[in-house]
């Protein structure tokens, strides 16, 4: 419950009270290896995803079976809620990306109202509102992201986005550079290209994952 108690949708909720809100979700917990397919999100969709622990990405089912990643979501995360309050038509996947465990629950036992009106619950349904809001910004970013025409420019977008979030000119890459592919819709033959080209340049330095951000050099 130690995880649990970090996911956002339990903010303000004891560890006594999310206990009991457990039970009364009637959540099932599951746990998952690397590359499983968690869950496949379709029309009618109703699961949210509670993480536990691990890491997973939420990918859309192109037509042609590829997929393109929209989400990278780590320890204490949430995934889900956005499908489940709204019609869509596509398909969406969710691949365990490291070993993890969730707890599924659904979306009606979250919103119904409570039969006990408790103040826990009220805050519950308001974290998950909270939520929702964010998930738009940051479906907000990622458009503005993809908006740039060239690799190197939807890369530099998405590395400086990065950077403002740590306050510093360089971050941790969250997941492989594969994923990061995946993520920015290009090829990672032509991405690993672009890279090599930018650190010739002097814009970037990459040490492993940890990516640095010359500012002072013209892009």
């Amino acid at each position: 419950m130690d995880n649990l108690i970090k996911n956002p949708i339990f903010t303000g909720v004891s560890i006594e009270d999310m206990e009991k809100m457990i039970v009364c979700f009637e959540g099932e917990k599951k746990s998952f290896r690397e590359k499983d397919t968690v869950s496949v999100y379709g029309e009618g969709c109703q699961k949210v995803g509670l993480l536990y622990h691990g890491c997973v990405s939420i990918n859309r089912i192109n037509a042609d079976g590829t997929l393109d990643m929209l989400e990278y979501i780590e320890n204490s995360g949430i995934f889900g809620a956005a499908f489940s309050f709204y019609q869509h038509e596509d398909e969406f996947i969710v691949l365990c990306e490291k070993d993890c465990t969730i707890l599924f629950v659904d979306k009606s036992q979250i919103t119904k109202r409570c039969s006990n009106a408790c103040a826990h619950h009220t805050i519950v349904i308001e974290n998950l509102l909270s939520f929702m809001s964010e998930k738009i910004s940051s479906l907000t970013e990622k458009v503005d992201i993809l908006s740039h025409r060239t690799i190197r420019e939807k890369l530099l977008c998405y590395f400086r986005v990065q950077s403002a979030k740590t306050g510093t000119n360089y971050f941790q890459l969250p997941f492989s550079f594969l994923a990061l592919a995946n993520y920015l819709c290009i090829d990672r033959s032509a991405m690993m290209r672009e890279l090599k080209k930018m650190k010739e340049d002097e814009i970037v330095k990459i040490h492993g994952k940890k990516i640095y951000i010359n500012y002072t050099q013209k892009s």
